[in-house]
């Protein structure tokens, strides 16, 4: 284990015996709200995240009212409100930050309380912290911290003029290029008002992955796309709320639909979205792994492992090159990529 987790390690077990942190601890932890190397205090963070996310994944809540909690003077709100924090949800985020909820000991709080009822403990705790360093590491490393890998250089979705896709096995479909998986049903679906093919639906057992490209001339359309989003959503009557996972800022919906014999209910969806040069992928996640706690990490693999054409044109598709697309001018913004069938 490195000096970095064995110093985390250190000031969880001081914390343990004592309630409590020395100044020593405190000043070897490096408790800072973006620091530039990792520290003992982010592998703690995400230690806890680690934790707080396999727990809610296997339906259990957090004791809000454990002693290592309560010591701390921390309400069973607020502690909601650090663990909702710890598992992405940026609503709760952004509230801890404005009440000054987070601190290096309330952490380290809810990761005693979560070692303790997991009862973590030796090589088990070792690996816990190797993992949190792991995630620590890409998160020091990135631009955007709700992204802890840079697309189109580690993982997808890919541009066509990038490398890094040519060795997956892909489903052409002009303006996507969609993984092959075993098992994976995809129907393609016309556009409202339209003949154009535009968008993909991919159905994995009870999952299903709605797949829509668009020309975006200006960045961060996935920011502005969220905004839109998420208010058709409350103007249903529904909920939205932005969450940070794997594929980044996403939205969570509560959606108002009318069930059997009238009775109306709410459908859960969660919406991914990618912003890549000239263009915006939408992955809209249904069924179940669109649900709270889903360990479906089968819809984050298959989002990545997609390819956009920016400049296919219908009935004359250019062929795919890793070199001869970067110096084109996209279409309209907006304005949306079309597919065509398999070959």
């Amino acid at each position: 284990m490195s000096d970095v987790s064995s110093a985390a390690r250190l000031i969880l077990e001081e914390f343990g015996r004592s309630g409590t942190l020395s100044d020593t601890a405190v000043a070897r932890a490096g408790w800072e709200e973006r620091p530039a190397h990792v520290t003992p205090a982010l592998v703690l963070v995400f230690a806890a995240k680690i934790l707080v996310q396999l727990r809610e994944e296997d339906g259990e809540t957090f004791p809000v009212d454990a002693p290592a909690v309560t010591a701390q003077g921390l309400g069973a709100g607020e502690v909601a409100t650090m663990v909702s924090a710890l598992t992405g949800d940026l609503r709760a985020v952004e509230a801890g930050r404005l009440t000054g909820l987070f601190s290096l000991l309330g952490v380290v709080a809810v990761l005693v309380t979560l070692t303790d009822a997991e009862d973590i403990r030796g090589e088990d705790l070792d690996r816990l912290f190797r993992a949190a360093e792991e995630i620590a590491s890409d998160f020091v490393r990135a631009e955007d911290p709700f992204r802890l890998v840079e697309r189109g250089v580690e993982i997808g979705p890919w541009d066509a003029s990038e490398t890094g896709w040519q060795d997956i096995d892909l489903i052409d479909l002009g303006g996507l290029r969609i993984p092959r998986d075993p098992g994976v049903k995809i129907q393609l679906n016309e556009g409202k008002g339209s003949s154009d093919l535009l968008e993909a639906v991919v159905l994995r057992g009870p999952t299903g992955v709605q797949l829509q490209a668009f020309h975006a001339a200006q960045d961060g359309a996935w920011a502005r796309a969220r905004e839109i989003l998420a208010q058709r959503v409350r103007g249903l009557g529904g909920e939205a709320r932005e969450w940070a996972g794997r594929a980044g800022i996403e939205l969570r919906c509560d959606v108002p639909v009318q069930r059997e014999r009238g009775i109306r209910g709410l459908q859960t969806i969660r919406m991914l979205g990618c912003d890549g040069p000239g263009w915006l992928l939408r992955a809209t996640v249904t069924g179940e792994g669109a649900t709270s706690g889903s360990q479906d990490e089968w819809v984050y693999s298959y989002v990545e492992r997609v390819v956009v054409v920016p400049l296919f044109q219908g009935s004359s598709p250019l062929p795919l090159s890793a070199t001869d697309f970067g110096s084109r001018r996209p279409r309209e913004d907006g304005q949306p990529i079309r597919l065509r069938m398999p070959g």
